[in-house]
């Protein structure tokens, strides 16, 4: 009795399955299209953490004494 149900059911669940578990063409482009995403967001990050960078690297060198004479070293 209830083996009846349950063999119904799960032949219902497998309906949709298709007997060749090849990739399609949709699937990759969506595959790809997530890899892509997140390529494009970390080049994003990469970029603005090197302007951040440079732009405080800047700031350091303007700051920079202008001595250039410096010390003299006796030998």
């Amino acid at each position: 009795m209830i083996n009846q149900g349950a063999e119904a059911a799960q032949s219902a669940a497998f309906d949709g399955v298709r007997a060749s578990q090849t990739p399609t063409v949709g699937w990759f482009v969506r595959r790809s299209a997530l890899w892509m995403g997140i390529i494009i967001v970390a080049v994003v990050l990469a970029c603005t953490l090197y302007a951040l960078a440079s732009q405080v690297g800047a700031d350091d060198i303007r700051d920079a004494p202008r001595d250039t004479a410096g010390p003299t070293l006796k030998v």
